[in-house]
């Protein structure tokens, strides 16, 4: 019943809102699946949906759509040709403020994502996704779910058309069919804000924070209000609370700092600068790392030597920055340099994976496997029989990963355990042949 429900949403969105889509991706499986979804689920035409390669393109298709009166849903990949696109949705946030976007992403930190919606993201996509949620995921971005919905809604408009005394009423109305609903104490605050009333605009503030706990929204009002009354030092309080909630966002850190500046608290500003520095430079290096990887992915076949110099340039830029998410550029020089035969060099770099991840069993693995092609066949087993201890899993990835640890322990002189994982290996798939003649051989 509920999937019906979606349905009608987005098609009245299309059919009735003059609704379209525009997007901004170069994931082809999503561009297919969102038409194939309009045409097959919603018996829609795909020509609903506009696709733009780049920003330039896109400005223009978001005057051209907007300026004909269409609703605009805009998808856009969180990052675009290694860049995040975080900027771009803030300036369609104000320069566009009807346009709903929602952004694009593989499976993201809890903290990514509140601060996805922190800087104007309606709704987030983690790919990928079936067309049932698809659709589910349009139609809540697109309308407001049952009376309140509309109501906050209607309420919100009348806030922005300076009715705050109607915005009040319906907010009072909400509140008698929802008591303590955060959404309407904030509508309810907004409207006190526009009378004048700052008392109680903070009251209502604070009722929406104490009864949404992980809501950003009624602590970033109170900031707000502080801010308006020049009360710096509450302002501050409660922007260091929403820096707690939502850690990413650099602009609030220099805000902070530049309150504490203000205080005369030279010491803890500069501390919170340097953690904003630190924050940015890790994105903007993170940045460099997906770029570096990238090429290095085009060189590995044919020019190992040249992947292996943008992996380590990858990782020089982040020296003192490096976390786990450069486990897999570490993964990758050290295959790197085991195809050029470099394989005590590999082991060099799999140890610094070790460092930030020292409980990695795939890590372990590769070190096995480096050592295996040194022919160091008792440190190869040492460190196989670790990686398995971390993980008794790990045999079942595929078939090859399973016959290279029966080939580690057949080295070491451990038969009956290596015959163990080539039958296994053989479940995996059964005509895996290296595995039968090894088998043979046992």
């Amino acid at each position: 019943m509920k999937a019906k429900l979606y349905d009608e949403d987005v098609r009245e969105f299309i059919l009735q809102q003059r609704g379209v889509f525009l997007v901004l991706s170069h994931d082809a499986l999503f561009n297919k699946n969102l038409r194939s979804t309009l045409l097959r689920h919603l018996h829609v035409k795909d020509d609903c949906v506009y696709n733009v390669a780049s920003q330039e393109q896109l400005h223009k298709e978001l005057r051209q759509l907007t300026s004909q009166a269409h609703r605009v849903v805009f998808f856009v990949e969180r990052e675009i040709n290694g860049k995040y696109c975080h900027d771009l949705v803030q300036f369609i946030k104000s320069q566009y403020p009807d346009v709903l976007t929602v952004i694009l992403t593989g499976e993201v930190a809890r903290e990514i994502l509140i601060y996805l919606h922190e800087i104007g993201a309606n709704n987030v996509i983690t790919k990928p996704i079936s067309p049932d949620m698809l659709i589910e995921k349009v139609a809540f971005t697109v309308k407001p779910r049952g009376q309140l919905g509309e109501l906050i809604e209607a309420g919100k408009a009348l806030n922005e058309n300076k009715k705050f005394e109607e915005a009040a009423a319906i907010a009072r109305k909400i509140l008698e069919i929802k008591p303590g609903s955060p959404a309407a104490l904030l509508l309810l605050g907004d409207s006190f804000v526009g009378q004048g009333k700052m008392d109680d605009a903070l009251n209502a503030f604070v009722e929406a924070s104490r009864n949404g706990k992980l809501f950003l929204d009624p602590i970033k009002k109170i900031a707000e209000l502080h801010k308006l009354t020049g009360n710096i030092q509450e302002e501050t309080k409660y922007l260091e609370r929403l820096d707690r909630l939502s850690p990413l966002n650099v602009d609030r850190k220099i805000n902070i700092g530049d309150n504490y500046m203000t205080m005369g608290e030279r010491d803890k500003a500069v501390e919170v600068f340097d953690t904003a520095i630190k924050l940015a430079t890790k994105e903007a290096m993170a940045q460099v790392g997906r770029v570096t990887r990238t090429i290095a992915d085009h060189c590995i076949g044919s020019a190992p030597e040249l992947s292996e110099k943008y992996l380590r340039q990858s990782l020089e830029a982040k020296k003192g920055l490096l976390d786990k998410s450069d486990i897999e550029t570490f993964n990758r020089l050290g295959i790197t340099l085991r195809k050029q035969g470099k394989w005590d060099l590999a082991i060099e770099e799999y140890r610094k994976a070790l460092k930030i991840a020292p409980n990695d069993a795939g890590i372990h693995y590769n070190i096995a496997m480096a050592y295996g092609e040194g022919r160091q066949y008792q440190d190869a087993f040492n460190y196989v029989d670790k990686a398995l201890r971390l993980n008794e899993d790990l045999w079942n990835s595929n078939e090859t990963v399973c016959y290279n640890i029966a080939m580690v322990y057949y080295r070491a002189a451990r038969k009956e355990i290596a015959a163990d994982f080539l039958q296994k290996a053989l479940t995996i798939n059964p005509g895996f042949e290296r595995a039968k003649a090894m088998l043979r051989e046992l």
